[in-house]
């Protein structure tokens, strides 16, 4: 793999882990109403499901770029479904004010999720069947790679999430205004979708 190869790849995950996606806005919504202590296991669940779907990603790759075809119709369906969901619950949720709010997500709940997150299922296909698989179908090297590309991922959630406890008191006296706008910004990436 030549230096080209692994700027051009760290440059596509870097850049796919911190625009805002399901997960980075997850992330800072319920980091801003619920701080990070409350909100440990959504990242947790986050990072688990995460390293779940890379995995998954790796294993299956190449059966599965000779299917997308086929089946990236329903890929994009489902994604948009679950993005507008998501938009409909920040949309629709009171900002906390006290320590007493409404609980966030649990940990389950937020792993479950990432199955039918687009965003990081291309995410891991693209990266793997780009950037690995032309250079080596080594399992241990496309592993190593599922792992780091967790990290690149984790890392965009970890960034939204402190942003989302550093600007708690904004959020919280604004919260409502806010949760439209991450709203609004989930409905744009369900419609960028289909444009």
């Amino acid at each position: 793999m030549t230096s080209t190869i692994i700027t051009a790849f760290f440059t596509y995950t870097l850049i796919t882990a911190m625009t805002p996606g399901p997960n980075n806005i997850l992330a800072l919504s319920t980091v801003s109403q619920h701080g990070i202590r409350r909100s440990m296991a959504v990242l947790s669940g986050m990072s688990a499901g995460f390293l779940s779907v890379m995995l998954l990603c790796a294993a299956f790759t190449l059966s599965l770029t000779r299917l997308l075809p086929a089946i990236s119709g329903w890929f994009v369906w489902v994604g948009a479904a679950y993005i507008l969901w998501l938009a409909w619950i920040i949309a629709t949720s009171h900002p906390s004010t006290s320590e007493t709010s409404s609980k966030p997500l649990s940990f389950w709940t937020s792993f479950s999720l990432q199955f039918i997150n687009v965003k990081i299922i291309l995410y891991g296909i693209t990266a793997i069947s780009t950037f690995v698989l032309p250079y080596t179908q080594n399992i241990f090297s496309v592993v190593c790679v599922s792992f780091l590309l967790t990290g690149i991922g984790c890392f965009g959630n970890g960034c939204w999430a402190i942003a989302g406890h550093l600007f708690q008191s904004l959020f919280q006296r604004h919260g409502r205004l806010i949760n439209l706008i991450l709203s609004a910004m989930l409905v744009y990436c369900a419609i960028r979708m289909f444009i």
